[in-house]
């Protein structure tokens, strides 16, 4: 998989933390982690609240999933990452309509299914981080 060197979004989401440090640093590749990472517990978040009946909660969480969906989109490097990426995009694009989904119907279920999309993604990206640490950033 392959992101572009820009991902200005991450930082609003680690602002005010203490992950906020650690992005000021992070290598592209640890910075799409923070964001698959975010976007896993804003899921969660909204799955629990969609369960509880907490419709405000549910909005506020799955606006902000969304949120990181789009821009893990929007930094996906088609130059670097050949074909593969169209079907990346493609899974994001799942994504983003399934949390609309969501957010229109209190749909639970399509929120698992984009927790179920998500996880196979994200093992992957986790799984290639000694080879990410051996690129040169450009």
């Amino acid at each position: 998989m392959s992101y572009k060197k820009s991902l200005r979004g991450v930082f609003q989401y680690a602002k005010g933390s203490d992950r906020e440090a650690e992005v000021m640093n992070a290598s592209p590749h640890r910075l799409i982690q923070i964001l698959m990472e975010s976007l896993n517990g804003y899921l969660a978040a909204s799955k629990g609240a969609l369960e509880r009946k907490d419709t405000p909660a549910a909005t506020q969480s799955l606006t902000r999933a969304q949120a990181i969906v789009v821009e893990l989109r929007t930094c996906i490097d088609y130059e670097k990452g050949g074909p593969a990426m169209v079907t990346l995009d493609s899974l994001y694009d799942f994504m983003g309509r399934h949390l609309s989904e969501a957010r229109a119907g209190n749909n639970v279920k399509a929120v698992q299914e984009v927790i179920d999309t998500l996880k196979p993604i994200k093992e992957a990206w986790d799984a290639i981080e000694d080879e990410a640490k051996k690129v040169k950033p450009v």
